[in-house]
């Protein structure tokens, strides 16, 4: 799970960019379900970027499958297994991952959310009750 806080308080550029940050994430968590493919979730998340006027920003990926690695990494093999533009990775109920929505240096503002999800025979279970924010302290 991650999450940023704001000290003291937040612009008005972070805070638009807290709520694109959640809408996102629901896209992906709305796009996550077995039988689609790992491009088909990072595209539930980029369709919300670029419906924000923003289709030049692109992350390498909103999410990784995470659970028991092994050596050469802590992700069992030479990169991340990650929700990607390119991927043809099939989701499968069972799976785990830590789900991104990461907005910086987008030139309108600051923020981020993730959480670890498991994908379930009902969907897709967010395994943190932590509200998304804006955080402020």
């Amino acid at each position: 799970m991650g999450r940023l806080v704001n000290i003291g308080g937040i612009s008005d550029e972070d805070a638009e960019m807290a709520v694109l940050c959640s809408a996102a994430f629901d896209a992906t968590l709305a796009a996550l379900k077995p039988g689609a493919r790992a491009r088909d979730v990072y595209n539930g998340w980029q369709s919300v970027v670029d419906a924000a006027g923003m289709p030049e920003y692109r992350r390498h990926h909103c999410g990784y499958l995470v659970g028991i690695g092994f050596p050469p990494s802590w992700t069992g093999g030479p990169r991340v297994t990650g929700l990607r533009h390119d991927s043809d990775l099939l989701m499968q109920e069972g799976m785990t991952f830590h789900l991104m929505s990461w907005f910086t240096e987008t030139g309108r503002g600051n923020y981020f959310v993730s959480n670890t999800v498991l994908l379930g025979n009902q969907g897709v279970e967010v395994l943190t009750t932590t509200p998304h924010g804006p955080h402020i302290a």
